[in-house]
């Protein structure tokens, strides 16, 4: 029997996250770095592509002073920075949604610089699932 992996020469896959629970977050972006390792050591290039909205936007602001997430605790934040630069490190774009920035009054400034900010992510993931992307969403 074979291995679902023989004969795959690239990943594509585009993560859709909204979850605000840190924990959750944190674990979610670990099995993302996990699976882009795995590719990789299988010599299966990894094309990723994280979308950043809702009330994961609060874990793309370098500080939460002046945000809508001012007032929540999140001790875990410099955990998930450090991994989020290593994600970025291994080539995955993180895309963070304007919308969601200004509801949450997460300014450009106050973005972590490993992230890019998109107009509107909703379109990202329908023109990269239109491109093959596989859609994995983290609630």
């Amino acid at each position: 029997m074979g291995s679902d992996l023989d004969g795959l020469k690239q990943a594509r896959a585009v993560w859709d996250f909204t979850t605000g629970d840190e924990r959750r977050f944190l674990d979610r972006v670990s099995l993302m770095k996990q699976t882009a390792e795995s590719f990789l050591a299988r010599k299966v290039a990894v094309d990723f592509v994280m979308l950043i909205h809702g009330p994961a936007t609060r874990f793309v602001a370098r500080t939460h002073a002046g945000t809508k997430f001012e007032k929540d605790a999140c001790p875990l934040l410099g955990d998930i920075h450090a991994l989020l630069a290593a994600l970025a490190a291994l080539g995955v774009r993180i895309e963070v949604c304007l919308i969601a920035m200004e509801r949450c009054l997460v300014t450009r400034e106050n973005l972590l610089p490993c992230t890019v900010v998109e107009e509107n992510v909703f379109l990202n993931s329908i023109a990269l699932q239109n491109k093959g992307y596989a859609l994995m969403q983290v609630d």
